[in-house]
């Protein structure tokens, strides 16, 4: 019988070796079942009101992304659905979406934010309303507090499960840290600051913990938030939405604002849709336009 020479039996026993190393792992899947809420084409999104997913979160109203738009085709508010989640460390989607029925929107789940009605949205430029919000270590904190710096504000509450949304903007703000600590132009003139709209759970001791897990150094990077009502009109004008239903779920958009040191909003951010780098050079532009 033949036999393959040994150089090459061992270099291909390498690569195939190497190959099994670096193979990507699978994102992790959960079987869901829920109701739809809305359905947005537009973004590739589906919002759904769904049951436990048993290993992975609790019931909850959350936008779901799909990787193929056509999963979306005839799907309505009030379909009845089951659905395969998919969860890497950079985003979640929906496949499999399969309807098994129809029913009426219960009211529980009526999307309701009158506490953000009629606010005046933040452009560049306009001063940021000083707001007393209480920080990780229980103390009373404003805006106005930080004006001897640069300041990045995001929203976030730390029960957020999606990794393409609150986990993202910690991984985020982490890195700006980084960037910002090593960088000596910058060290000592930025803060960073995560706005929690969820103060029923995120409490002082629930923020500290969370500081803690993403390693966010206080001197540079704080966590806080208020009321219900004063944290969902300050996060309006920058135009987040949070929208409360009666069951306590929770379903919001992503704003990130970079602001100067005399308080004015130099950019807003959409969704995820920037980098840590690309931060960093509007801080460095800020600062040394001063």
């Amino acid at each position: 019988m033949d036999r393959m020479p040994r150089p090459v039996a061992v270099l291909l026993a390498s690569l195939l070796s190497a190959a099994s190393c670096t193979r990507t792992p699978e994102a992790p899947t959960y079987q869901l079942q829920g109701q739809v809420l809305a359905v947005r084409p537009e973004t590739s999104e589906i919002l759904v009101k769904h049951d436990d997913i048993k290993g992975f979160m609790p019931a909850m109203t959350m936008p779901y992304k799909v990787k193929d738009a056509a999963l979306l085709n005839g799907r309505a508010p009030g379909d009845l659905i089951t659905a395969t989640l998919h969860v890497d460390p950079e985003l979640a989607w929906l496949s499999a979406i399969n309807k098994t029925g129809s029913a009426p929107i219960p009211e529980d789940a009526i999307t309701k934010i009158p506490a953000a009605a009629g606010v005046q949205l933040l452009k560049p430029g306009d001063a940021v309303p000083d707001t007393v919000l209480t920080d990780q270590a229980g103390a009373p904190l404003t805006l106005v507090e930080l004006r001897d710096a640069a300041l990045v504000v995001t929203f976030i509450y730390t029960r957020c499960p999606l990794p393409q949304f609150c986990p993202l903007m910690d991984r985020r703000f982490a890195e700006i840290q980084s960037l910002v600590a090593a960088d000596p132009a910058l060290r000592g003139r930025v803060r960073l600051l995560s706005i929690s709209f969820d103060p029923a759970h995120d409490t002082p001791a629930a923020l500290r913990a969370h500081a803690a897990k993403v390693a966010a150094d206080p001197d540079m990077w704080r966590f806080a938030t208020a009321g219900e009502e004063v944290v969902d009109r300050l996060a309006a004008t920058f135009g987040v939405n949070v929208m409360r239903e009666q069951d306590g779920t929770v379903t919001h958009n992503l704003r990130t604002a970079v602001i100067d040191p005399q308080g004015r909003i130099v950019s807003i951010h959409d969704s995820n849709a920037w980098t840590a780098a690309s931060i960093v050079d509007e801080l460095t532009t800020t600062i040394l336009a001063r």
